[in-house]
């Protein structure tokens, strides 16, 4: 099973103290102390080192600053520095194509979130740290949204797909994510507004949607397909 750890330092005793949590697959992945969703952690080989007194002054740097939800990334450690990571950052792949529908984000976006919640974080630009916070914690929600819809479990998924609409609600690929789910909800009516949220709020994955099989009975509604040449960029 993989392994999880909370990443509320100073204000969950579970992550306080370092507790690590099994979970398999299809598993609640939200801590039981706190529910904030559980980070997944690297095998003892891979971790990284790191001095437990930083972590202890990030930490109260927090708590200086009120960067609410920033706190999620100080378990990983001081920022890596923002030029080494230029090249990686752009050329972050597409998002992933989920052989049950829906699409998620990728992994190498929402660690590209991470990485500038700590350097803002270290920076001391706490608005800016808690806003990539949130969208990297959204990314992760859309994630559990995508594999409980998978699941059939719809009203468990829902939740997850609002929570993540919270925490971001620019992010294109919540709408998009709650249109599939309107479908398997038979709700096509609301499934259509989602859609054009989605692509009102920025949606660029055109060429996923075109394989999702969740759309497959919706591409010959004339109201969809209206809808999609109205925001396809043109060839």
């Amino acid at each position: 099973m993989a392994k999880y750890k909370c990443p509320t330092l100073g204000d969950c005793e579970r992550a306080n103290t370092g507790e690590v949590f099994e979970r398999a697959p299809g598993e609640d992945l939200k801590c039981p102390g706190c529910t904030t969703l559980l980070e997944p952690q690297l095998s003892s080989e891979a971790a990284p080192k790191r001095p437990v007194a930083l972590v202890a002054g990030v930490a109260a740097a927090i708590v200086l600053l009120g960067a609410g939800g920033a706190y999620a990334y100080l378990k990983r450690g001081p920022a890596e520095p923002v030029v080494a990571q230029a090249a990686a950052d752009a050329a972050v792949p597409a998002p992933q194509q989920q052989a049950q529908g829906g699409i998620a984000p990728s992994d190498s976006e929402t660690a590209a979130l991470r990485r500038e919640g700590e350097a803002r974080l270290v920076d001391g630009k706490a608005a800016e740290a808690e806003s990539a916070g949130s969208k990297a914690a959204a990314n992760e929600m859309l994630k559990v949204a995508i594999a409980k819809m998978a699941q059939g479990k719809l009203d468990d998924a829902e939740k997850e797909f609002e929570a993540a609409r919270a925490r971001a609600p620019q992010q294109p690929l919540v709408y998009y994510n709650l249109a599939v789910l309107r479908l398997k909800q038979q709700r096509t009516d609301d499934a259509l507004k989602q859609f054009e949220a989605a692509f009102m709020a920025g949606f660029e994955h055109f060429k996923e949607m075109d394989s999702d099989p969740d759309l497959d009975a919706l591409r010959a509604d004339p109201r969809f397909t209206e809808l999609v040449k109205k925001y396809r960029p043109s060839a």
